[in-house]
């Protein structure tokens, strides 16, 4: 590399602003791109004294699609930190959100109108509808209060490559447990329901999730915007982070796609349970030829709840009579509501951790499940059914409160990390 090209990767570049970085890395691979594109064109002048530099040239020209792509890659990670960054959006200068927003008619529309007029843009680049925007008002729409705030990256993980994938979350930096506000971390492997086969399709490709549990937004912020983010994400060191987008681009199909949740009700075992420590880069041990053993077990329910019906679910779930708390095996359990502009379907989760899969089938198959789920009557398949709160009057799932029924994904949470609090 050329100090012409190191100088976009710097450490000082590094640490600008998110957007700022993904250009310093398409910044780069302009410059490498032209450098190279110089020496391709040596290729086609007369090369009679030194004939044999053209298969050189000729290579280094054959490494333009590769370098770009990886550089690409770079950028497009990069980017997505933007979207978990709160309000870095809004230091894009207006005339090229505007531009974007050109792009559709119905977003042009919106960005012609004054602020004043439109009160919120409805461009779908706007600050209001990128992640972290766009959450309900939990006050004014009678809405609980959050008790936790969670953190989830979504990952599509190329097949084949599952172990090389976590061995680097075991062995990445971390220091989340000497964070202010930090409660649980789980990187989270999805699995088959009990009795599917191996190839059981999911309706999503996202086939792990990181998951962090905060006591409080602000938590959350403190970190993604302070030094340990740093660390976790390359460090600022050019080494670091370039090995870190190699090993991306080696293991997902692309970034990862975050989602933020308000938690509630939570309620945890009555049982004392040795702490889980292994935690990002607990387990330097990792080969990255076989997946590590899981910790616990991890069921969601997902939601489609129609809009201005929030209030009205939030409230058959506070209202149920629970008695998780203790059964053998189980862990902790919350109510999660989407805390942005959702970009799929789901803007409600129900997560119940266990100890492993067999305390969770007990449960499932017990009585204490039939009873929380109607009282009786043939058992859905695999947990699906109208949320565990009954069908209720009118059509559909809860009597209308859900657009659709409750879809179940099951997890193997690995490399589990607990504070003095738990979750």
């Amino acid at each position: 590399l050329k100090p012409s090209w190191l100088k976009h990767l710097s450490p000082k570049a590094l640490h600008r602003r998110p957007h700022r970085q993904a250009a310093s890395a398409l910044a780069m691979a302009a410059a490498i791109q032209a450098t190279l594109g110089r020496r391709a064109s040596r290729v086609a002048r007369p090369q009679s004294r030194r004939p044999q530099r053209a298969p050189r040239s000729l290579a280094m020209c054959a490494l333009v699609p590769a370098v770009a792509a990886v550089t690409a890659l770079a950028a497009s990670s990069l980017t997505a930190f933007v979207s978990l960054r709160p309000g870095a959006l809004a230091a894009r200068p207006a005339a090229a959100t505007t531009a974007r927003c050109a792009e559709g008619s119905s977003a042009s529309t919106a960005v012609a109108e004054p602020a004043a007029q439109a009160g919120k843009s409805r461009c779908p680049f706007s600050k209001e509808n990128m992640a972290m925007e766009g959450a309900p008002d939990a006050a004014a729409g009678g809405l609980l209060a959050g008790e936790r705030y969670i953190a989830m990256n979504r990952f599509q993980v190329r097949e084949g490559s599952e172990a090389r994938f976590e061995q680097r979350w075991a062995q990445r930096k971390s220091s989340l447990l000497e964070l202010d506000g930090f409660r649980w971390f789980g990187l989270m492997r999805r699995v088959p329901p009990t009795g599917e086969t191996p190839d059981y399709e999911y309706a999503d490709d996202y086939s792990y999730v990181s998951f962090t549990i905060w006591e409080t937004k602000k938590n959350f912020n403190s970190w993604r915007t302070g030094p340990a983010f740093k660390e976790a994400h390359g460090g600022g060191d050019i080494f670091s982070f370039v090995g870190m987008i190699i090993n991306g681009f080696m293991t997902s199909k692309g970034p990862p796609k975050p989602a933020f949740w308000r938690g509630m009700l939570m309620e945890k075992t009555d049982e004392e349970k040795p702490r889980l420590l292994s935690g990002p880069g607990g387990r330097p041990d990792a080969d990255g030829e076989t997946v590590l053993q899981p910790e616990v077990f991890v069921s969601m329910n997902r939601f489609t709840v129609a809009e201005g019906r929030e209030m009205e679910f939030e409230q058959k779930w506070a209202k149920r009579e629970s008695k998780l708390s203790g059964l053998p095996g189980f862990r902790f359990f919350q109510l999660m509501r989407r805390d942005q502009t959702p970009d799929d379907d789901v803007n409600y989760i129900s997560m119940a951790a266990w100890d492993n899969r067999e305390a969770f089938d007990n449960w499932r198959n017990g009585d204490a499940f039939r009873k929380a789920h109607g009282g009786g009557g043939e058992k859905k398949a695999h947990g699906e059914g109208d949320g565990g709160q009954g069908q209720g009057q009118g059509q559909g799932p809860m009597g209308g409160v859900l657009l659709k029924p409750p879809k179940p994904y099951f997890y193997e949470g690995k490399l589990v990390l607990e504070s003095e609090l738990g979750a």
